[in-house]
């Protein structure tokens, strides 16, 4: 591990501790709770970027070697193929076979983005087996969902600043274009409206992970978009990084985790 990757990568793996379990994190009131997160932090993004491509960790060095494996990258709500490029080429270069779900911009109901992400898993397990599900924040929940749905196509679980206990941060930047993006749905701003479709993605979200997959949840205490306690559940191991929200996927911290979580694939 680099200098840089240890003095920014606190990981613990552990399963949940006392006090942690539970579907709902603990309520954030009055006007920080609203707003929630600190969001000047997510400023360290580019920084973050930055030292990922001069580190040896951009060319695969400290990733474990894919061999081929198939790997699915499923980017986070309202975000898209070039929001998961950076861990895309760092896995790539390791000798994975790395694909980005077709989600597009991941707006909309949920069900649109878990269809389609799903459709690209059969594709891949049909091909090359069992596939490596990595998803960014909301990414993460629909790689949960998958694994609950098709526990016999997915390898592993890798949820990377996912709210897993919640199905939105409550946070205004958040909870505002969701307000919208939601009315927009159910008025049928993206085809046909499928209440049904979205209660189940709803129910998959929070039902008992399937035996026998691994799963790790990456988060950071001080990620400015997603609360670190909603990342937590029962069912994953975690382990804790100091990064952005988006640094969570285009820095060497968080990428230097995705790796540790890949090598429990080796055993």
């Amino acid at each position: 591990m680099t200098g840089a990757a240890a003095s920014n990568t606190m990981t613990h793996d552990q399963r949940t501790r006392p006090g942690d379990a539970g579907r709902t994190p603990p309520p954030r009131t009055g006007p920080v709770g609203w707003f929630g997160r600190p969001l000047h932090l997510e400023v360290r993004t580019p920084f973050e970027h930055r030292s990922l491509r001069r580190s040896a960790l951009w060319t695969g060095h400290g990733i474990p070697a894919g061999r081929g494996r198939p790997l699915l990258l499923i980017p986070g709500f309202l975000a898209g193929r070039h929001s998961v490029s950076s861990v895309a080429h760092v896995l790539a270069a390791a000798g994975w076979m790395v694909e980005t779900a077709s989600v597009g911009r991941n707006s909309g109901p949920a069900y649109i983005g878990v269809d389609a992400a799903a459709s690209d898993l059969e594709r891949m397990y049909e091909t090359l087996g069992p596939v490596t599900l990595v998803g960014h924040s909301r990414g993460g929940q629909f790689a949960r969902v998958l694994a609950v749905r098709q526990p016999a196509a997915v390898a592993q679980v890798i949820a990377v600043g996912s709210p897993l206990l919640v199905k939105y941060p409550e946070i205004a930047v958040v909870k505002f274009p969701v307000s919208l993006l939601d009315r927009g749905w159910r008025a049928g701003a993206f085809g046909e409206v499928h209440p049904d479709r979205e209660l189940a993605v709803d129910l998959d979200r929070s039902a008992t992970f399937p035996a026998g997959i691994d799963f790790v949840s990456i988060y950071s205490r001080s990620d400015g978009i997603v609360d670190w306690r909603s990342c937590i559940e029962g069912a994953a191991v975690t382990i804790e990084v100091v990064a952005s929200h988006r640094g969570l996927v285009r820095g060497v911290a968080g990428i230097t985790a995705i790796g540790r979580a890949l090598a429990r694939q080796d055993g």
